[in-house]
């Protein structure tokens, strides 16, 4: 038998922030998909859940603690603040020490039994199981900009991070480990999952509709993503804005030299309007591609500024474990 074949433990890391409306109704599912019995039938010999409270100002905190008290599985990670998703899904992966390493948001808009599939996947040799969105069950702006996300990440990170992939997934410990070792402290873990290589493997799902509260990726959270995603995955902007400068020069050029000898040929009195709108026009583009190009280095620049301080990711307040019974 194989390591893979055998009983391994499992972690999920469940980020959460103002989740006070969707505890009950997650871990209530979460124990009836992964009730004692189905965890033995599916050769998972431990559950732990890795919850990260990412400074939520409701009672999400709260509401953990006490199924925690009622006997669930997890330790609470809470952070001193508000630090954003992606570090409270890095502060998940620091904690855990399972075979099989997943992770999940707390809004049940990715389907946990989607996890039994992808741990089959996991024991037929794939080292990192990415889910892929199908569909999707939200607002239309939103699913235009995911589209136009997922798409510009793809074609700026060379192809490395598939289409439409989210954090959700399933990650061998030796994944984690590649993953916990690198240096960058401003973390997109997806992009980072698929920078690390291993086998990988997608398995797609249909996203439901989140099942309480309201979403917390604002617009400008998503556009922050976005920046983030693109400017930590690839240099390619950077490339194609060198490409920019190389072309308008070249334009630039052509084009004095064309006015050059317009203005040598043409009489005092000839008016050359044309040629007057042709160069105003050429001033704005290359005006507004110069614009471009100082938004692209400026995201660079942004991010290089906040490594070198070398601040960490986040900020731990405490870390609530299970208590062991007491013996009188």
């Amino acid at each position: 038998m194989t390591s893979r074949e055998r009983a391994v433990t499992l972690d999920l890391v469940v980020p959460m922030y103002n989740e006070e409306e969707a505890v009950d109704v997650l871990f209530a599912r979460l124990q009836r998909i992964f009730a004692p019995a189905l965890l033995e039938q599916h050769g998972i010999a431990r559950l732990r859940y890795v919850i990260v409270d990412d400074g939520s100002t409701d009672r999400t905190a709260e509401r953990v603690a006490r199924w925690m008290g009622d006997g669930l599985p997890a330790i609470l990670c809470r952070f001193s603040r508000n630090f954003g998703h992606q570090a409270a899904v890095v502060a998940g992966l620091d904690q855990v020490d399972a075979d099989v390493v997943g992770i999940i948001d707390a809004d049940l808009q990715d389907p946990p039994e989607e996890l039994f599939k992808m741990l089959t996947a996991w024991r037929r040799g794939d080292d990192v199981v990415f889910a892929v969105r199908a569909n999707r069950k939200e607002s239309w702006p939103k699913r235009v900009c995911y589209f136009a996300f997922y798409r510009s990440l793809y074609f700026l990170s060379e192809g490395r991070i598939p289409k439409d992939s989210g954090d959700f997934c399933l990650m061998d410990r030796r994944v984690v480990e590649a993953l916990r070792q690198l240096p960058e402290r401003l973390r997109f873990v997806r992009g980072l999952r698929a920078w690390v290589g291993f086998r990988q493997g997608a398995h797609v799902y249909d996203r439901q509709e989140r099942a309480v509260g309201r979403p917390k990726y604002t617009l400008g959270k998503l556009y922050q993503l976005a920046t983030d995603g693109i400017a930590s995955s690839s240099i390619r902007p950077l490339q194609i804005a060198q490409l920019l400068s190389i072309v308008f020069f070249f334009v630039a050029a052509a084009a004095s030299l064309a006015s050059i000898v317009q203005l040598l040929r043409a009489s005092p009195a000839s008016p050359h309007l044309t040629l007057l709108y042709l160069l105003m026009a050429l001033t704005s583009v290359m005006a507004f591609s110069v614009l471009i190009c100082l938004y692209v280095l400026s995201a660079y620049v942004g991010r290089m500024y906040l490594e070198v301080k070398g601040r960490p990711p986040y900020v731990l307040m405490e870390i609530l474990r299970p208590q062991p019974p007491t013996t009188s």
